[in-house]
């Protein structure tokens, strides 16, 4: 089969929760059975508003429409199905260009529509701006609720996404912030070199390698032994290597030792690669955050 390309098409993957315990509360046979036939009604839903079941993925379900109120309508529907008590859903949806390959899905779309679906909590619905915007009954889906700079993963910047919520529970009052978060930045240093890590740019990597942002040539460094990242207005070093990363904060007692671990860096302080801060006084990375 040849492969399609669509350069618009609205992605929605949905997916069970509470299976594990489906099992051990009724066992093997029976759990199998009860998923297989929630999934089955799940794609007499997507047929019904004129989708097509792509793939299935464990409890989860890949789908496409012809357009996003589709989606949708197919979402909601499988919300408001009957659920044993230890089952629930949550499903996410895109819309995007895609290329489809006999009974696979290829594309940045259906990987963010899986993003939305792991961002959705129980019995929820959550949306892209992408897909929201291609909305054509506003009346329909005035509950939609937009929830601002959301952190994704994978993806380099938060995003806007809207959310249609359980309304068969009590919501949670959204108060936006007073004001807009600060711009800031943080600076590091190393040597004679300055690099500012902030929201506008991608996460800076750190090690031996000569595509590294900042690059320290050490024995002890790891090619790529660590990475800062901004999200939110927050900066997250997040440890790679093979020996660990040392954090120090000005003012701080002892270092913290990172080992494939995220860290949050607050004020200033020092960075220290694969060896004790005392041992690496020519190496150090010496951060400053700057709002």
């Amino acid at each position: 089969m040849p492969i399609e390309t669509h350069e618009n098409c609205a992605v929605l993957f949905a997916d069970m929760s509470g299976s594990t315990k489906l099992y051990l509360t009724v066992g093997d046979d029976r759990a199998r059975e009860i998923v297989a036939q929630t999934l089955e009604r799940w794609s007499v839903l997507t047929l019904a508003d004129g989708g097509q079941v792509i793939q299935l993925r464990g409890d989860g379900m890949l789908c496409t429409f012809p357009s996003v109120d589709a989606a949708l309508r197919a979402a909601v529907a499988m919300r408001d199905m009957p659920y044993e008590p230890t089952l629930s859903m949550h499903a996410g949806i895109h819309a995007g260009a895609v290329q489809r390959d006999a009974e696979q899905l290829y594309g940045d779309a259906v990987n963010t529509a899986a993003r939305m679906a792991d961002i959705a909590k129980r019995f929820e619905i959550v949306l892209t701006e992408a897909a929201q915007r291609q909305l054509e009954d506003g009346a329909r889906w005035r509950n939609l609720r937009l929830i601002s700079k959301v952190p994704v993963k994978g993806k380099p910047e938060p995003m806007d996404i809207y959310l249609l919520p359980n309304e068969k529970q009590k919501l949670t009052d959204y108060r936006p912030p007073l004001k807009a978060n600060r711009l800031v930045s943080l600076q590091l240093r190393y040597g004679t070199r300055l690099v500012v890590v902030d929201a506008s740019a991608a996460a800076c990597v750190i090690g031996r390698d000569d595509e590294c942002r900042m690059k320290i040539d050490h024995h002890l460094v790891s090619r790529r032994h660590a990475s800062i990242e901004c999200v939110s207005g927050k900066f997250f070093l997040q440890d790679h290597s093979t020996n660990g990363t040392y954090v120090t904060e000005a003012g701080g007692a002892e270092a913290t030792l990172l080992q494939r671990e995220m860290y949050q860096l607050k004020g200033s302080g020092a960075i220290s690669l694969g060896i004790e801060p005392a041992l690496n006084a020519e190496h150090l990375i010496v951060f400053s955050l700057d709002s």
